[in-house]
C-alpha cells in the first residue's frame, strides 16, 4: 500500500474514532438550547409608514386682498375662532377705484330715490282712502251713487299696490348699495370705518404649516395655513397586497422606531381599496395598499408626517406551542430540529405551523418543556452528546 493511500485510509480511521468518542463517552459539544413551551403567539406584518392628521384643515382666504405678516408660527397651539390671519382690500387701479366709488354714489342715490318714492306713494294711500272714507256717507243718504264711491275705492286700492312696489324698490335699492360697498372690501354697512377681514381659525389646534410668509396681494381661495388637532394621529403603513388581504379593521398595531422608548398601541381603521404599483430597491415592481391605523395615545412629541416602524397583528393565539425560528432548519422537504434527550441531540422532524416574530408554532412531533437546540452547527448530529447552556 502506498504512502498516500495509508494517510488517507488512517484519517478517515480518525475521523471515525473521534466521532465514536463523542458519542460514547468523550466530552460532549456545547450547544445554546432554549425550551418549547407553550406561549401567545402574534403573526405580524412590519412595514415602515408614517403618521399623518386625522383631520386637517387648510385655512384660506375668504376674499381677495393684501395679505399682512402672518400672526401664527408654525407649532402654535391656538383656538377655535382665533384670528390667523388678516386682509386688507387689495389696491386697485384709480380708474377702478373711481368706477366702485361711483357705483356706491349712485346706488346711494337710488336708495334716496327708492326712500322718497315710498314716502309719497305712502301719502298717495293715506289720502285716497280719506276721498272713500268721505263719499260713503253720501251713498247712504242717497246724495251718490254705488258706482262712484267703487271708482274711489278702487283708487285707493290702486295706491296701497304702488306702494308695495315702492317698498320693494327700496329694498332692493339698499341691497344693491350693500353690493356696491362690499366689491370695495368696505365695511360701511356695519358702521364701522375698518376694512380689514380678519381669517379665523375654524378648529382648535395646531398650526402645522403657514403656507404664505409675506405680505402680498392674494386672490380669494388662496391656502394660507394648515392645522389639525395633535390628538387625533393617524398611521399610514403601505403592505403588499397579499398581506393586506389578512388586514381586518380593529386589527391591533405595535408602533416603534418613532424615536421614543415605548411602544406605542393602535388599531386599524380600514384597508384602502385601491392599491398601487411601486417599484422596490431590488427594481421589482410590487402591487401595495395602504392600511391606516389610529394609535390609541400619542405621545406629545411626536408629530405630523413623523416615520414610525408599524407591526400590525393578523392574528393570535394563546397556549400555542412554540420554539425559535433559530432552531428549524430544512432536510428532505421537511422541518426539523435538535431536542436534547439525556444530554444526547436527538434530530427530530415537526410539522410547523404559523411563524411570529422570531417564534415558530409547532403542531406536531414536540413535546412542551422539550430543550432544543439553537443555531445547530454542523457539528451537531443525531446521538451526539451535548453539553446544553441557556435553555
Amino acid at each position: 500500500m502506498k504512502r498516500s493511500t495509508r494517510w488517507i485510509v488512517g484519517g478517515v480511521a480518525a475521523v471515525a474514532l473521534v466521532a465514536a468518542w463523542r458519542m460514547g463517552g468523550g466530552s460532549a459539544l456545547t450547544v445554546e438550547v432554549a425550551e418549547a413551551r407553550l406561549d401567545t403567539l402574534s403573526v405580524t406584518v412590519e412595514e415602515e409608514g408614517r403618521t399623518r392628521a386625522r383631520e386637517l384643515f387648510t385655512v384660506a382666504a375668504p376674499v381677495t386682498g393684501r395679505l399682512s405678516r402672518p400672526v401664527v408660527e408654525e407649532g402654535d397651539r391656538v383656538e377655535r375662532g382665533a384670528v390667523v390671519a388678516t386682509l386688507a382690500p387689495a389696491p386697485d387701479d384709480p380708474r377702478v377705484q373711481a368706477a366702485l366709488e361711483a357705483q356706491i354714489t349712485a346706488a346711494e342715490a337710488r336708495v334716496d330715490q327708492a326712500s322718497a318714492d315710498e314716502g309719497d306713494a305712502e301719502r298717495q294711500l293715506t289720502q285716497a282712502r280719506r276721498e272713500a272714507d268721505r263719499r260713503r256717507p253720501l251713498v247712504e243718504m242717497g246724495a251718490l251713487s254705488r258706482e262712484t264711491l267703487e271708482r274711489f275705492e278702487e283708487a285707493a286700492e290702486q295706491a296701497a299696490a304702488r306702494l308695495e312696489a315702492a317698498r320693494a324698490a327700496h329694498v332692493a335699492a339698499r341691497a344693491e348699495l350693500t353690493r356696491a360697498r362690499a366689491q370695495r372690501l368696505g365695511s360701511a354697512a356695519e358702521g364701522t370705518g375698518d376694512r380689514t377681514v380678519a381669517v379665523r381659525a375654524p378648529v382648535t389646534g395646531t398650526v402645522l404649516r403657514v403656507l404664505e410668509e409675506s405680505e402680498r396681494v392674494v386672490p380669494a381661495g388662496t391656502p394660507l395655513v394648515e392645522m389639525a388637532d395633535p390628538g387625533g394621529l393617524q398611521v399610514v403603513v403601505d403592505v403588499l397586497t397579499e398581506d393586506a388581504v389578512h388586514v381586518a379593521p380593529g386589527s391591533a398595531l405595535r408602533v416603534t422606531g418613532w424615536g421614543g422608548a415605548a411602544t406605542l398601541s393602535g388599531s386599524v381603521l380600514y384597508v384602502e381599496p385601491a392599491a398601487f404599483t411601486e417599484v422596490s430597491t431590488l427594481g421589482v415592481e410590487e402591487q401595495r395598499v395602504n392600511v391606516v391605523g389610529v394609535l390609541d395615545d400619542p405621545p406629545p412629541e411626536l408629530g405630523v408626517g413623523y416615520r414610525v416602524d408599524v407591526a400590525i397583528v393578523v392574528w393570535q393565539g394563546r397556549d400555542v406551542l412554540t420554539v425559535p425560528a433559530s432552531a428549524l432548519f430544512r432536510r428532505e422537504g421537511r422541518w426539523h430540529l435538535f431536542a436534547v434527550v439525556a444530554d444526547r441531540a436527538e434530530l427530530r422532524a415537526v410539522d410547523v405551523g404559523r411563524q411570529g416574530t422570531g417564534r415558530v408554532e409547532v403542531t406536531g412531533g414536540l413535546e412542551p418543556g422539550t430543550p432544543v437546540v439553537l443555531y445547530p452547527a454542523d457539528g451537531v448530529a443525531d446521538g451526539v452528546r451535548v453539553s446544553a447552556v441557556g435553555g
